[in-house]
């Protein structure tokens, strides 16, 4: 077992009861992204809360991580599940999927593009890729950066910069970038932010008023 492995099983030992889908300001965007009968990956899934609401709207969906303890709770929520490793070659055929859901997960990785291609090899032509991840275009982000020289910490927990989960780091232009090299296409951006001053505006200026971005982007090719 890899030392991401015994991390992630730790992390999921302790965490206690399952968490709530509504908990999380983010899913209210997901509730526009995704359509009833559709195939559907849960990349990086964690206990599948995603998992579970795309189940209870119809679609076929598979919940796929690196945690085999989070893979028990979202069993308990009658999901599907497979056991892997994101950073690795995953384990389904070419053409599987019409979308897939990449949840706070890009930040992670070492070789986020690797996930990328895989990604884009398992969707269907045209398929679609639903990603959320802290928008470090985001306004107090930019203030904290000016006056802390030093990037904010998007993890909400109080641990040295060192000792960071977050790896990467994206803006709407990054996340443009990143998609359009990989043969992805940007269709859709979205700022969520639990703050109230944030939500007046961001349907004015989502990359600079949410603290998360959701994008839905296309395969290309």
């Amino acid at each position: 077992m890899s030392d991401v492995s015994k991390m992630y099983q730790g992390y999921w030992q302790k965490k206690e009861g399952l968490e709530n889908f509504a908990d999380y300001e983010r899913n209210q965007i997901l509730k526009k992204l995704f359509h009833v009968g559709e195939t559907v990956l849960d990349l990086a899934s964690g206990e599948g809360a995603v998992s579970e609401f795309l189940k209870n709207l119809g679609c076929e969906v598979i919940a796929f991580d690196i945690s085999s303890e989070a893979l028990k709770k979202a069993t308990k929520r009658g999901v599907k599940t497979v056991q892997g490793d994101v950073e690795n070659k995953l384990p389904f055929k070419d053409e599987s999927f019409e979308a897939i859901f990449w949840g706070d997960n890009v930040e992670h990785l070492f070789l986020p593009a690797k996930t990328l291609k895989e990604i884009h090899r398992v969707l269907k032509k045209n398929g679609r890729l639903i990603i959320s991840t802290p928008n470090m275009g985001y306004w107090r982000y930019r203030l904290y950066y000016l006056f802390q020289g030093m990037v904010p910490q998007t993890e909400w927990y109080n641990v040295n910069p060192w000792e960071w989960e977050h790896i990467r780091f994206f803006n709407k232009n990054i996340m443009t970038n990143f998609l359009k090299q990989n043969n992805f296409f940007l269709h859709s951006f979205f700022g969520v932010s639990r703050r109230r001053l944030d939500q007046l505006l961001l349907n004015l200026l989502p990359e600079f008023f949410g603290m998360i971005m959701v994008v839905e982007a296309t395969k290309n090719g």
